[in-house]
């Protein structure tokens, strides 16, 4: 099912790209523009996240609840709750420790 799921008190910031699809490019016989579109899944960004200037996020991903995707990030798989992830592709950076009470480095 194509679908962009965006919860509530999701923060956007300018040029952020969200896709449902893509296009195809397996059949070098036929120009891009005539093969089938790929779809990989729905969207869904979960309540409380922001997504940074710039970002971009691909089928078939859940951004998890108060998670941040970096500025000019591409995102290509799910984001866990309570993580940033950063980079092209993303991966996951930080991690709200809740023991700790704080956000932990995971490089």
């Amino acid at each position: 099912v194509y679908s962009v799921v965006i919860e509530d008190d999701v923060l956007m910031a300018a040029f952020v790209h969200i896709t449902d699809h893509s296009h195809g490019y397996e059949d070098v016989s036929l120009p891009i523009c005539k093969q089938p579109i790929i779809h990989k899944g729905p969207i869904i960004i979960k309540k409380g996240s922001w997504l940074a200037f710039g970002c971009h996020i691909l089928s078939g991903v859940t951004i998890g609840e108060h998670s941040v995707v970096a500025v000019n990030s591409v995102v290509t798989k799910d984001v866990p709750p309570y993580s940033v992830v950063a980079g092209n592709p993303a991966r996951i950076v930080k991690q709200y420790d809740f023991e700790k009470k704080k956000w932990v480095r995971m490089l």
